[in-house]
Parts: C-alpha cells; sequence; structure tokens
C-alpha cells in the first residue's frame, strides 16, 4: 500500500508540475501607451448596409461531451439543433468545451468550426471560430497580463476570429483594467447569457481598441427557456455564407438582442413572442457628424454612450409617440459612440461604435511586445527553483 500511495503521489506531483509548467514558460510581455481614437474621419460600420439581409446567430453553446463530464450534457447534437431551428436562426454554432463539433457541417450552409478554448480556474476563456487547430495548452492558474496575451496571440494564429468570452463571468478573469492594453483579438462578446460587459468593451474602445460586440446565449441547457434564445448576434448578410458571416463580424456589420427573458412562460409561447417581437435595425447612417438610428419597432428609451462609458445623451419617449428613430450630433470631443436601445417589452439592441480615425485606412493598435531580457531573467529563476526542489527531493 505504501508502495501504491507513493506511485499515485508521484502521479499526482508530476500533473500539478505540468500545470505549473504551461504556467510559467510564457514570455513576458511589455506593452506601448495605448492611443485612443483621433482624427477628423468617422467610421460608421452600418453606413452601407442592407437592411433586407439580416442573418441570426449563435456561436456559443455545449453540448454532450467527454461522457457528460463538461457542462452541456442534456444537449445531445439533434435536439440542440432543432431547438434552435424552431427560433428561426439561421446560423446554429456549437462550441463545445477544446473540442470541435463538425454536426452542423453540411446541415448548415454556414458551418463555421469552432470551439471554446479554456479549463483554467478562473474561466478566462476565448470564443474561437473558424478553426484550423484546437490548441491544448491552456495556463490553469493565475494568469497575468502576459499570460493572456500570449494566449490571444497563440489563438489568433489557429482561428479566424478570436473573442474574448464572458470576460465579467469571474472577478479575476479578464479585469477591466487588462482590455486597456490587450490587442490581437477581433471581437468581445459584450452580451452573454450569463452575463454582459459593457465595462470591458468601454475599457477597450476608450484605450483606441477598435472591437466589435458578439451576443452569445453561452447554452448548457436548450430545454430550459431561460438558456435558448437570450443573446442574439444579427449579421448583416446576403446569405449564410461563413465567409460572409466572417465578414459581417469583422468589419462590425452585426448587432447584439439582449431579448426580453420570462422565466415563468413556455417554450412554444417564447418561440412565438421571439418571432413576432424581435426588433431589427434598419438603418444607422452618418450625415455629416449626425449618426440616426432607425429601426422597426417603437423605442422607449436611447442611449448613446461615449468615452469611459458616459453617457453623452439619453431620450425616453412614450408608447404612444411610436418613434422608431433616434439621433446623435457627435461632438469633436467624441472618441467614439455606441448606442443602445431598449424598447417597451425590455428587449434591447446594441450597436457597435462610429469611432474617429485620421482617415478611411483603419490600423487596429498593437500594444504588446515580448521583452526577452526580462523573459530570460524570469526562465531563469523558474529554472533555479525547479533545480533546487529536485535537489531537496533527492536528498530527502
Amino acid at each position: 500500500m505504501k508502495k501504491i500511495f507513493k506511485y499515485l503521489l508521484c502521479i499526482v506531483g508530476a500533473f500539478i508540475a505540468f500545470l505549473i509548467a504551461m504556467n510559467i514558460f510564457v514570455p513576458v510581455y511589455v506593452f506601448d501607451t495605448p492611443v485612443p481614437f483621433h482624427g477628423d474621419y468617422l467610421h460608421n460600420p452600418y453606413q452601407d448596409i442592407d437592411s433586407t439581409y439580416w442573418k441570426c446567430c449563435n456561436f456559443h453553446g455545449h453540448t454532450r461531451q467527454y461522457g457528460g463530464v463538461t457542462n452541456g450534457r442534456n444537449n445531445g447534437n439533434e435536439v440542440y439543433d432543432s431547438m434552435y431551428r424552431m427560433f428561426g436562426y439561421d446560423h446554429v454554432g456549437i462550441s463545445d468545451y477544446n473540442k470541435v463539433n463538425a454536426y452542423e457541417d453540411g446541415r448548415d450552409p454556414g458551418f463555421i468550426p469552432g470551439y471554446e478554448h479554456g479549463y483554467n480556474v478562473w474561466k478566462t476563456h476565448q470564443v474561437c471560430l473558424g478553426t484550423k487547430k484546437v490548441r491544448r495548452i491552456d495556463y490553469f492558474f493565475y494568469q497575468t497580463l502576459s499570460h493572456k496575451q500570449h494566449m490571444l496571440n497563440r489563438l489568433g494564429e489557429q482561428n479566424r476570429v478570436v473573442a474574448v468570452a464572458h470576460p465579467s463571468f469571474v472577478e479575476g478573469s479578464y479585469n477591466v483594467r487588462d482590455m486597456k492594453y490587450l490587442s490581437n483579438y477581433k471581437v468581445l462578446e459584450v452580451l452573454n447569457g450569463f452575463v454582459n460587459s459593457p465595462e470591458h468593451w468601454d475599457m477597450a474602445l476608450s484605450n483606441g481598441h477598435l472591437v466589435y460586440l458578439i451576443a452569445d446565449d453561452d447554452t448548457h441547457d436548450v430545454l430550459k427557456v431561460n438558456d435558448i434564445a437570450l443573446k442574439i448576434t444579427y449579421l448583416s448578410a446576403k446569405d449564410n455564407d461563413a465567409n460572409q458571416l466572417y465578414d459581417a463580424l469583422l468589419s462590425g456589420k452585426a448587432v447584439g438582442i439582449d431579448f426580453d427573458l420570462d422565466r415563468s412562460e413556455e417554450m412554444d409561447h417564447k418561440v412565438e413572442r421571439f418571432k413576432r417581437d424581435i426588433p431589427y435595425l434598419n438603418s444607422a447612417k452618418l450625415n455629416g457628424s449626425e449618426f440616426i438610428v432607425n429601426v422597426t419597432k417603437p423605442i422607449k428609451k436611447a442611449e448613446f454612450v461615449g468615452q469611459s462609458g458616459t453617457v453623452l445623451q439619453a431620450e425616453e419617449f412614450k408608447k404612444a409617440d411610436s418613434v422608431f428613430h433616434t439621433s446623435y450630433e457627435i461632438q469633436p470631443s467624441d472618441q467614439y459612440v455606441r448606442t443602445v436601445l431598449t424598447f417597451f417589452d425590455g428587449t434591447s439592441m446594441w450597436l457597435n461604435p462610429v469611432t474617429r480615425h485620421e482617415d478611411a485606412q483603419i490600423t487596429k493598435q498593437r500594444l504588446d511586445h515580448i521583452s526577452y531580457p526580462w523573459t530570460a531573467a524570469l526562465w531563469g529563476i523558474y529554472i533555479g527553483i525547479f533545480a533546487l526542489i529536485v535537489i531537496l527531493i533527492r536528498k530527502k
């Protein structure tokens, strides 16, 4: 029994050492000072959209995998697909943990291979779309800013789109301050079935990072009325084609819908209400410096949000007024302006920002650089500690 115990102890120790090793052998990054949006050119991602083409999408949801160990054990592939089709979704995405699920390949003309990366303690996760290779490595314990940036860089090499997933879900995951410096990711999951993260988005935008929104259910049980058709991404794309969906996501031709939740309603009633009550964006155009938004349902409240999450203008309307459009005059001091519309049933629509640039040639900033001297010094310390531990164990 003592020998068995020793062997088990060695196995556990080796596994823990492996997890620690994954965490520590990461380059040390230094970051440039971020530059907020500036210039006379106003970029509006919606200026030329065709409002007759909106594709209803969910990119983040889980099915039964690994023998039911992971959360999603009640979602068989067929059930998952059929429930979303019942609501009328055009694109049904599956993002199982660290595994590409190809069930929709051949069923969904816009099939996009993807997965949710991450199995660390703090749920510092990423939604990966257009996956060429699943990255098995993760940093299991506490992650520094260097860990997070390094992971985004590596995932960016293996996927067409990388989204920071539910950054507000766990304190210590992606801190709001992290978004000031992190770059090289494409979109941010601002709306998630568990938690919304506008503070993270505003921190990124306020520091000149042009990242657009994505809205997902993060489904774990499609048979529950409070777990499906909650947060929806609508993409302006003529066809349900993967390349068109990628282009719409990356160019900001997307709106996020936070659909009003009634936990007591039956699923059939929710499906009916979803198909009847979802609002659509008709247009969002710049006329000079005036940003004019027009939608298909009467607006209850319109908010225009700018630097540091400051509400630049808020208007409330009466139901009897039947107001379908609203506008904001963008001021020279406004570095970006994003819009949130709330409707009388409690549903809200989130728009991507209008941003300032020097000209129409927009370059997304990168702030990260590997510090080779600091990396060598830190790795030297780690190797020395490991060597000392091995010597002490051998002596013991």
